[in-house]
C-alpha cells in the first residue's frame, strides 16, 4: 500500500523490519498505551496547515514529525513547528499539546524560532535591490522562504526591524554534500559593504 501511494514521489521506497528475540530486553506495551500512541499518531497534526494569501505558492505555516522514540518511560515525538505568523504557530503548538495532554502526556518547546512575517514595505529591501543591479548590472530574485532563519529572532526582539536575509552560492544545504561557491562570498562581501555604506 505505501509503495503505491508514493510511487510518484519516492519510487524507491523499501520498507525494512528488523526483529531479535531475546526475552531479557523485550518490552511490551499495555492495549491502553498502544490506543494512546495510535490516538496521538493518527491526530496530530503534519505537513502544510496553510499558505500564504500574500504571496503564491509560498507555505504560511507547517509541521513535521522529525524523530519519535519508544523507550521504557514512554513514547516521544519530536516536531519542527514553522510559520510566518506568530499566532498561527502558537495555535499549532496549542494543538499539539491539548492532543497530547488528553492521551495523558507532556509536552516542552525549545529552539523556538519567533516568525518572520514578509514586510510588503520594506526599505531596506529596495536599497539592496538597487545596490544589487549598479553592481551586477541584473535584476536580483526577491524570494520569501518557508523556514526558520536569524532575522526571526532578531525581529522577534526589535518589533518594526526591517530585515533582509542573503548570502553567498550554496548548494544541498543540511546534507553531507553541502557546499559553497568561494567566488561568491567575495561578491556577498562586497555587496554588504556598498550596502552599509549607503546605509551611514
Amino acid at each position: 500500500d505505501l509503495c503505491h501511494e508514493f510511487a510518484l514521489t519516492d519510487a524507491g521506497i523499501r520498507i525494512l523490519f528488523h526483529f531479535e528475540k531475546d526475552e531479557k530486553s523485550t518490552y511490551v506495551m499495555t492495549k491502553p498505551s498502544i490506543k494512546r500512541v495510535m490516538t496521538e499518531l493518527v491526530n496530530l497534526p503534519g505537513g502544510i496547515q496553510k499558505m500564504s494569501f500574500a504571496i503564491k505558492g509560498l507555505v504560511q505555516t507547517s509541521l513535521n514529525l522529525g524523530i519519535m522514540e519508544t523507550k521504557e518511560t514512554g513514547v516521544y515525538y519530536s516536531f519542527s513547528v514553522r510559520s510566518s505568523i506568530e499566532s498561527e504557530k502558537e495555535a499549532l503548538v496549542e494543538q499539539i499539546t491539548c492532543l497530547t495532554q488528553a492521551m495523558g502526556g507532556t509536552v516542552s518547546s525549545q529552539g523556538d524560532y519567533p516568525a518572520w512575517e514578509y514586510r510588503q514595505n520594506s526599505p531596506l529591501r529596495e536599497l539592496m535591490m538597487q545596490v544589487y543591479r549598479e553592481q551586477y548590472g541584473k535584476e536580483p530574485i526577491v524570494q520569501a522562504l518557508h523556514a526558520g532563519v536569524e532575522c526571526g529572532i532578531f525581529a522577534g526582539r526589535m518589533p518594526g526591524l526591517d530585515c533582509v536575509s542573503f548570502g553567498p552560492d550554496m548548494k544541498d544545504i543540511h546534507t553531507p554534500q553541502e557546499s559553497m561557491n568561494a567566488e561568491s562570498v567575495k561578491r556577498t562581501w562586497e555587496y554588504t559593504l556598498e550596502t552599509l555604506r549607503r546605509l551611514q
